[in-house]
């Protein structure tokens, strides 16, 4: 007769079961986890690791990944972080196994946005979130949804959300623009940047629909000739109209913006900066370029984009 790791190498799980059905001995009961799992049936393995958890021994590092490997298939989020923290407390075993669960919180994290990326939520599921939530990109996710509906049936808990304490300023500020977009008629108020706003959405310019956007990127790759550095001014270009909003960066002009932009693009890439040769060639003011540059700058600071793992 094969070994149980025979046999479930040549997958024969289910005459591993039989052969194992009355054991009683811990030994043998990572190969009956790895038969269930090899059939499908995945509850039944998940049955078996909680009744076995603290005996599997030599084995508990490979337990522990197929443990949480499951939850994650099965969309068990909460309980993996659960049982993450049972094994984060368990004596020392290795560094393989310290490095593993050093990582194991993002794993989970990550396989939990990527689901709920993919995943299209019901209006329930989308107010429970913007209700409950507080991973910035999971917050994000739902209310990129929300386009999906009538988007003033959303407007108290988009109004709620706005006026939550400590949450990213890029999530902070989604929906206003839901609430720009979707015609919102009423005052309301909101702080950003240290500053009061009293604001009703139907009157404010969407974002990135201003006719002088395109113009500031053609500035900019004009002056650049460079798309790696045309790209991240660029990017900054976008990261600081959605910080600034509700109020317009177009109110400064085309070449002063594009002069401010490519000044911190230089700094990104620790290229030598020339602000009075900057400024001569885009026709401004080399101290007004430099208080632009430093008000942007303080900005970014800020208001840090969303990470991955928080």
């Amino acid at each position: 007769m094969d070994s149980l790791k025979t046999l479930i190498e040549k997958k024969q799980f289910q005459l591993v079961l039989d052969l194992t059905a009355n054991t009683r001995g811990a030994s043998d009961i990572p190969y009956r986890i790895s038969a269930y799992i090899g059939l499908g049936k995945l509850d039944e393995a998940l049955r078996l690791i909680k009744q076995y958890q603290g005996k599997f021994e030599d084995a508990t590092f490979n337990i522990m990944k197929v443990h949480l490997e499951m939850l994650m298939t099965l969309n068990k989020y909460d309980i993996a972080y659960q049982e993450l923290k049972y094994y984060q407390n368990l004596p020392y075993i290795s560094q393989e196994v310290e490095e593993f669960l050093n990582g194991a919180e993002g794993m989970i994290r990550t396989h939990e946005r990527n689901f709920q990326r993919i995943k299209r939520k019901s209006k329930e599921e989308i107010i429970e979130i913007l209700e409950k939530e507080t991973d910035s990109l999971i917050l994000l996710s739902a209310l990129t949804e929300i386009r999906n509906y009538n988007i003033n049936d959303f407007s108290t808990h988009l109004i709620k959300l706005m006026a939550r304490e400590n949450i990213n300023s890029f999530v902070g500020i989604y929906p206003l623009f839901l609430l720009v977009s979707g015609g919102y008629a009423q005052p309301l108020s909101l702080t950003k940047n240290g500053k009061l706003y009293t604001v009703v959405p139907k009157d404010l310019e969407p974002p990135f629909v201003n006719q002088n956007y395109e113009k500031v990127v053609a500035v900019i790759e004009e002056v650049a000739k460079d798309p790696s550095l045309s790209e991240v001014a660029v990017s900054l270009f976008n990261e600081l109209i959605i910080i600034l909003y509700p109020e317009n960066i177009f109110d400064e002009s085309i070449n002063l913006l594009s002069g401010a932009l490519l000044a911190i693009a230089y700094d990104h890439f620790q290229i030598p900066r020339h602000d009075a040769a900057l400024a001569e060639g885009l026709g401004i003011d080399e101290g007004d370029l430099k208080d632009l540059v430093r008000k942007f700058k303080q900005l970014l600071i800020e208001n840090p984009p969303i990470k991955a793992v928080e």
